[in-house]
Parts: structure tokens; C-alpha cells; sequence
């Protein structure tokens, strides 16, 4: 996995027995990408299995669960879904589902700094040819979000069928989880923050008297050392001020 990801998650694997190679973060197309060692791994070792969750159909396949978990918890009353998308195969799966039963539910992407797919939603182009996924220079602090945003098409977003994206800004994250774990008691991660981010502002597009939907992803505990961190935070001058003053911080 990519070294600049949160201790915590390395932590929690090893706790578990799993071996973890943390690798510098490139591009995918780099031999030393986290997903091409992982893959050259697994070849290496007898009866190995490399996920590939990225590529893998199996991943939007299993969300399909996820949007029919949805439609019957909300009785098919619902307006939107509003996800992130990392591999894309959580808004793959759920589009795909709640497409089927009802054509007029709005999907949405919300997209995080450094991620090319809000272009791809709403252009049709995913980047210039010099930021191109290889030949894009990567920014050290992209995005204080981890777990969704991607400059490449994978096989699962493929799958999805978005009717349109928003941007999301690392203000707008660190805010939106700071107001809810103060007035709902809600420690989420940042893909979580960034998806009720998602929520927010489709609300505000739909106005009054709709029902959104959106998946919490990740908690905090995985983030203590970045996203919670208030140190880190203040590093990048992004200390929360929100707390009880509303959504207003949401543009």
C-alpha cells in the first residue's frame, strides 16, 4: 500500500497477521505502483490470489447488494445517491441497481482535489494529455481525502451510471466530520465526510422534501494520525471551525 496512507490502517492489517509492504506512491504506470508489486507478488507465491479489486467485476457485482439494501430500506422513496468512487465499485454497483428500479433516482459522484473523474462526469475528458495518469506530476498533498479519487478510468467505474459530479475541498471534509461527530455523534472517516459533502450539496440542488441517500465508508478511528489529527491538520491549515455553527461551510 502507499506509504503516505494512514498509519492506522497498516497497524490494523498487521494486527491481523496480514505482511504489509509500504511502497512511495507513483503511477500506475510505474512497475513499483502498490497494485503492480501486489500483482508481481501474488504471482510469486504458490496459490496466491491478487484481488485486483480496481479492475475486478466482482467488486461492482457485490454493490448490487448494496443498492438493493438500500431501495428496500428507504421503500423506493428515493430522489438521489451520492458517492465517492476509489475502485468505482461502490457507485458502479448501487447506479447499476437503483438505475434498474427507477431510471428518474439521480446518481452523483463527488469528487475530491486531484481526482480527474468530476471531469470525466462532466466533460467527457478525464484530463489534458500531459496529466495523464504516468506523465502527470503528482502533488505530494493532492487531497487530505484517501480512499476515493483516481486520474484513470478503472473497470468498475466503468459501470456506473452517473448523471452528474461535484467537487468537494479538503475545508469542506474536515468541516462536515467535525459538525457531525459534534451535533450527531457521528466519528467517520474522510470518504464518509466527503460523500455527506456529496449529500449536501445535491440537497441544496433538489431542494426541500427529497430523500438522499449516501454511504458511510470509512470511521475515524482508520484516521487518527491524518485526517483526525490536529497537528496535521494545522499543517495544512485545516483546522475544523465549524463545530456547532451549521452547513453553511458547504459551497
Amino acid at each position: 500500500m502507499p506509504d503516505d496512507a494512514a498509519r492506522e490502517k497498516v497497524d490494523i492489517l498487521r494486527a491481523m497477521g496480514a505482511e504489509v509492504r509500504c511502497v512511495r506512491p507513483v503511477s500506475i504506470t510505474h512497475p513499483d505502483h502498490h497494485v503492480n508489486v501486489a500483482c508481481r507478488r501474488a504471482a510469486q507465491e504458490e496459490g496466491a490470489i491478487f484481488a485486483d479489486q480496481f479492475e475486478n467485476a466482482a467488486n461492482f457485482r457485490a454493490h448490487l447488494d448494496t443498492g438493493r439494501e438500500i431501495w428496500e430500506q428507504s421503500g423506493g422513496k428515493l430522489d438521489a445517491f451520492v458517492s465517492g468512487a476509489g475502485t468505482g465499485g461502490t457507485i458502479g454497483g448501487v447506479s447499476q441497481y437503483l438505475k434498474a428500479k427507477d431510471p428518474s433516482i439521480q446518481i452523483a459522484l463527488i469528487d475530491p482535489p486531484g481526482s480527474g473523474l468530476y471531469n470525466k462526469v462532466t466533460r467527457g475528458v478525464m484530463y489534458t494529455r500531459e496529466e495523464a495518469e504516468g506523465k502527470r506530476l503528482r502533488n505530494p498533498f493532492d487531497t487530505i481525502t484517501e480512499g476515493i479519487g483516481i486520474n484513470r478510468l478503472t473497470n468498475n467505474f466503468a459501470q456506473a451510471r452517473v448523471d452528474k459530479a461535484f467537487r468537494g475541498t479538503d475545508r469542506e471534509a474536515v468541516e462536515m466530520a467535525a459538525y457531525l461527530l459534534r451535533n450527531d455523534g457521528l466519528f467517520i472517516g474522510s470518504s464518509s465526510a466527503m460523500n455527506c459533502v456529496g449529500a449536501v450539496k445535491m440537497a441544496r440542488e433538489l431542494g426541500p422534501g427529497h430523500i438522499i441517500a449516501t454511504i458511510l465508508c470509512d470511521g475515524g478511528a482508520r484516521h487518527l494520525s491524518k485526517f483526525h489529527s490536529p497537528e496535521y491538520l494545522a499543517q495544512h491549515a485545516l483546522t475544523p471551525t465549524a463545530q456547532g455553527r451549521g452547513l453553511d461551510f458547504v459551497a
